[in-house]
């Protein structure tokens, strides 16, 4: 039989030999709750010539697990989950937001596919065979390479940590969740809104900080990209990192810079935490905060003025999310930062006053101004603060919290 390849060039033998080309993807992530699952997709992907997945019990997977990950796609069995959304969303923080997603699951219900794609996960409903398996996979994989499809729509939580006046604690409560969150494996991005004379480093334990000045030598916002934002990042531990500007630009200009930065940024992370303290230089628009955040955590003072304030805030905040059909959660804080002799509110009248529910209260650390000025996170020192921060965490993330303390003070059981 006549061969061609005794016709070729050395050279061309070469490149007929090597001709083959991948088309899949080069690899995944697996994190398995069957074998029966991890034995259909090794075989799948051992069947479609595509590098094997990189599997581990779903017990033993954590942020670390994820982030050393070089492929681009997660797979996730929830086959043995009793609710696949509650689930989901409890490894969503977990999750790097550039990554594609498939959950694997035997919910067979529109409300868990649509609340599912809302997250930015793709759902395959199992059982299913190796050949259906490997034409969604490439279609995810499809979607992945052109940046189109669910992925698109995962992004990082945007949390907005809001102080009804100044003086109150709020920069204190963004910092401690910032840093709970990121000692737990989330990667947290950290953002100060305070463009002048902020003590954000402080509370974070830093030395030698200096806020990054904007002036004309700065990129113009309609000019920046992704890895000039993350130039902008002070790291503050393996999972935290800080976004501090200042300038003598007009505020807003500096706040519409810092969003640009934050929308970037949102591709990269899994939470953006931001400090609006009470006593910011510019007002804190209520309807951007509906649009722009998943969760507005409120933080007020038992005294008359901060009550009033924080209830006329709820109650804007209230109209807008209604009015924009929105579902930004909103979390009111309670922050006893002095002695509770020292304040007019009492605990049993703040519902009362605020005209809604108290979904947390922080009780007073006498020994708080000690431990931020020896550089230390207040939850890792008192008891009661660390309470607070977990249960704060669970807030942010969707979870129901009993908060015990408070429900004994005011008589109920």
């Amino acid at each position: 039989m006549f061969d061609i390849t005794k016709k070729l060039p050395e050279g061309n033998k070469k490149s007929v030999s090597k001709s083959k080309v991948v088309s899949g993807p080069t690899g995944c992530a697996l994190v398995y709750q069957t074998d029966e699952c991890k034995s259909l997709v090794e075989e799948l992907f051992e069947f479609e010539g595509w590098d094997a997945p990189n599997g581990v019990k779903q017990e033993k997977a954590d942020s670390d697990f994820f982030a050393k990950q070089e492929s681009n796609l997660i797979l996730l069995e929830l086959n043995q989950s009793d609710s696949v959304v509650s689930d989901a969303q409890a490894f969503a923080a977990k999750l790097p937001t550039h990554k594609g997603v498939i959950i694997i699951g035997k919910e067979d219900a529109i409300s868990t596919l649509r609340t599912l794609k809302e997250m930015g996960f793709y759902y395959i409903f199992w059982p299913i065979n190796k050949y259906e398996f490997a034409e969604f996979v490439m279609h995810v994989h499809r979607d992945l390479k052109s940046h189109t499809g669910v992925s698109k729509e995962r992004r990082a939580k945007r949390v907005a940590v809001v102080g009804t006046k100044g003086g109150i604690g709020t920069s204190f409560v963004a910092a401690e969740l910032s840093t709970k969150m990121s000692g737990q494996g989330v990667d947290t991005i950290l953002v100060d809104h305070q463009y002048h004379d902020s003590n954000i480093d402080v509370l974070l334990g830093l030395t030698d900080h200096s806020s990054r000045t904007l002036d004309e030598l700065s990129v113009p916002m309609h000019e920046l990209d992704f890895e000039g934002a993350q130039s902008y990042l002070t790291p503050v531990n393996k999972d935290l990192r800080l976004l501090s500007i200042n300038g003598s630009s007009d505020q807003d200009e500096l706040l519409n810079y810092n969003q640009a930065l934050c929308d970037l940024l949102s591709r990269n992370t899994n939470f953006i935490v931001e400090d609006f303290s009470g006593s910011v230089d510019f007002h804190v628009d209520g309807d951007m905060l509906i649009r722009h955040y998943d969760v507005v955590a409120i933080v007020v003072e038992p005294s008359i003025a901060a009550v009033r304030n924080a209830k006329a805030m709820i109650s804007s905040l209230d109209s807008i999310r209604e009015s924009q059909r929105k579902r930004t959660r909103i979390i009111t804080i309670v922050n006893h930062h002095r002695p509770e002799n020292s304040f007019v509110v009492k605990r049993d009248e703040l519902s009362k006053f605020l005209g809604s529910s108290v979904d947390l209260d922080i009780e007073y650390c006498k020994n708080l101004s000690h431990l931020h000025v020896d550089g230390k996170q207040a939850f890792k020192h008192d008891r009661n603060i660390n309470r607070s921060v977990e249960q704060l965490v669970r807030l942010v993330n969707g979870q129901p919290i009993q908060n015990k303390s408070l429900l004994q003070r005011l008589g109920i059981r």
